[in-house]
């Protein structure tokens, strides 16, 4: 595995949501820009080949938890879409901390989509892996970057949110 180049505070960055340091951000769109060239150039990385990742999902049909599962898969990895119970997603009982490290065991990272606030920090505090909040979503911290990974003065694609998703993946578990 790569050393990450972000700042330690990164992944709990991440994992609360919350905006990018400065150089972190310049990190992430310089390896975004790398996923995006190489895709284009007809060789796109499969860098999380064998790699194994947890999607967890209250709402079926999500689009943002689809468009986490493509960015991962698209790298390589298999992806395990799993709706969580209720209860599990509203309580910290030794029975959600079992099925949590269990997760831990099974898979190298786990993205959160649709769950309630305060579930993915519990997690992350039991399973030992990459744990993401709301990766997916249009409206994640990640996501105002999609006009910086543009060419200067185009539009951004349609598929610039992935390689930015994808990049946050491999700079994590990568």
């Amino acid at each position: 595995m790569r050393p990450s180049i972000m700042s330690p505070h990164f992944q709990q960055r991440l994992l609360a949501a919350a905006p990018l340091d400065a150089p972190d951000e310049r990190a992430l769109l310089a390896t975004a820009r790398a996923l995006k060239r190489a895709a284009r150039g007809g060789h796109p990385s499969t860098a999380l080949r064998g790699k194994n990742i947890a999607l967890l999902c209250a709402e079926p049909g999500c689009a943002c938890a689809q468009d986490f599962s493509e960015a991962a898969s698209a790298l390589g990895a298999r992806v395990a879409r799993i709706a969580p119970e209720a209860a599990w997603l509203a309580d910290a009982t030794v029975t959600a901390g079992e099925t949590s490290r269990m997760l831990g065991r099974l898979y190298d990272a786990i993205g959160c989509e649709e769950t309630p606030s305060g579930f993915a920090q519990r997690l992350h505090q039991q399973v030992g892996v990459p744990v993401y909040q709301g990766l997916g979503r249009s409206d994640h911290p990640i996501a105002h970057l999609v006009d910086e990974l543009a060419e200067p003065g185009a539009a951004p694609e349609p598929g610039d949110r992935r390689f930015l998703v994808q990049a946050v993946l491999l700079e994590t578990i990568g």
